[in-house]
């Protein structure tokens, strides 16, 4: 049986879960990518796929980035920069555009922070950053606020080497500010991958390289570097895509896992991907002691611009790509999606796509244990830009094997709507006594195969009833960053039940 699809209207280049069970999906104006005024998107409802929901969207956010907030809205920095369309190069290249339209109160959106709000399923645009952003990477502090890094401040001259945003911002979600720029790290290029580490240190990977920052001093840890085995990029142009694997409770170590990539530093369209995935085993106690990076057994294909899905029983599953080439210039569809065992290392081809989905496609996880796995604007960025047809405004919804054979699965009767740290709870279920393992997966955002959002922690049970278990909540903030979260109570069958939203830390 085929994956089940859906039409809509926007195309999923950004793709976001949302509390409310949704899912938002948003671009530039799919008829015209270059106007930077404006954008598209859609509310897509898994509950109930006939319903079409549009909301509006005034700016062009395409290749901005993102993550979501404590109190559930998206939160995204930047977007479609000027430099795009052959009638504004001339002018955009010495800056005489930019400085108009500044002047005019029409920046670019490469400068835009907006939130997009579940409850009143609108956007709001906030402020401006002062400088521009293009292809940055976003993620959720422990504190709750939202870090924002790289991207390049000045597309019309990325083309000609560096120009880079070498800053980071911080966004406050409380007062909707921004903090002033400062600044990050030297070496780093477009879309790096972040993970925060318990105890409170940001992973950091970007090309070939891995260091760490420490959040609570906001300055780069001295002498701490360690580098991926394979050789070549595994972010932006040739990226992989990148997941925190499950945490166990009182665990000194964290697995970090990066799969695909491509074989070289620098692509071009001929650009072998890679077959294999790495691992990097984080100590928590003492970084500089890390193990490093694990080449894993080769996957069944090789693979760049592909997205990586925490799925609740501890499996990844990985859809999306192609065999050669880079972002913007790829070839060779790969639509088979494979399953990663991170306990015995092993891949398992578990199904096949309906769309080949290349450069801009994106896959998230839904409550009911199913990926909807979205987006694609084709082989060839230049030519699907100019003709619209090439973008695939059609979603596909996977079933993991969990689900295989329609079996029964556990029902939540009650949970709390909120839960503190390092604190019990209960959760109601009848069959609470044939329950081996609860999943708390975190709502999340991905863009261009960049998900930092994504987050599972594995919850001790600590007694069970016939009809209830008393659960204890992560110990702190660096293990799970305030926001909602999807419960998922799993069977001894290895079935999870449909996940229920609950809110960790911060009312």
């Amino acid at each position: 049986m085929g994956n089940a699809t859906f039409e809509l209207t926007s195309v999923a280049v950004h793709l976001a879960m949302l509390k409310t069970g949704k899912v938002i999906l948003f671009s530039g104006d799919h008829e015209n990518i270059w106007n930077w005024t404006k954008g598209e998107s859609s509310l897509w409802n898994p509950q109930d796929p006939s319903i079409e929901c549009d909301p509006k969207l005034n700016r062009n956010l395409f290749c901005s980035g993102h993550c979501l907030l404590p109190d559930g809205r998206l939160f995204v920095a930047g977007g479609q920069s000027t430099f795009n369309h052959p009638l504004t190069i001339l002018l955009s290249f010495p800056g005489i555009l930019q400085l108009a339209l500044k002047i005019l109160g029409k920046n670019a959106a490469d400068h835009d922070i907006h939130t997009f709000d579940p409850d009143t399923e609108k956007w709001q645009l906030h402020t401006q950053m002062p400088r521009a952003r293009w292809y940055p990477t976003c993620i959720t502090l422990p504190d709750g606020k939202a870090l924002i890094v790289s991207g390049t401040y000045s597309h019309a001259h990325h083309a000609f080497g560096g120009f880079i945003n070498l800053d980071y911002e911080i966004f406050d979600p409380a007062t909707n500010t921004l903090s002033k720029p400062s600044k990050f790290i030297n070496e780093i290029e477009m879309y790096p991958f972040l993970q925060v580490l318990p105890g409170g240190t940001l992973f950091i990977h970007s090309q070939k390289t891995t260091r760490f920052w420490n959040i609570a001093e906001r300055k780069t840890i001295p002498n701490i570097k360690f580098e991926t085995k394979a050789g070549g990029t595994k972010t932006y142009p040739g990226m992989g895509s990148c997941v925190m694997l499950p945490l166990e409770p009182q665990s000194n170590n964290v697995k970090i896992l990066i799969v695909g990539g491509s074989t070289l530093l620098s692509p071009n369209k001929n650009t072998d991907a890679l077959n294999v995935a790495e691992i990097f085993t984080a100590n928590l106690e003492n970084l500089a002691n890390s193990s490093g990076w694990e080449v894993t057994p080769p996957m069944h294909k090789k693979r760049i611009l592909c997205d990586s899905v925490l799925l609740p029983d501890e499996t990844v599953l990985v859809t999306n790509g192609a065999e050669k080439g880079q972002a913007d210039d790829n070839q060779i569809a790969v639509k088979e999606i494979e399953l990663f065992e991170s306990n015995s290392k092993t891949w398992k081809i578990i199904g096949v796509l309906e769309r080949e989905r290349l450069y801009h496609s994106s896959a998230v996880l839904l409550p009911d244990g199913r990926v909807v796995i979205a987006g694609s604007t084709g082989h060839n960025w230049v030519r699907a830009a100019f003709d619209p047809e090439n973008f695939e405004h059609e979603i596909e919804v996977v079933s993991p094997p969990y689900l295989e054979g329609n079996p029964s699965r556990t029902v939540i009767d009650k949970i709390p709507p909120s839960i503190a740290y390092n604190a019990n709870f209960k959760v109601e279920t009848k069959d609470a006594l044939n329950i081996q393992k609860v999943s708390l997966i975190r709502a999340s955002s991905t863009t261009h195969n960049n998900n930092m959002d994504q987050r599972c922690v594995i919850l001790p049970i600590l007694d069970k009833t016939n009809d209830s278990l008393r659960l204890s909540s992560p110990q702190d903030s660096s293990w799970a960053p305030s926001g909602y979260y999807m419960l998922f109570l799993i069977d001894k069958n290895g079935v999870p039940s449909i996940g229920k939203f609950i809110k960790i830390g911060q009312s």
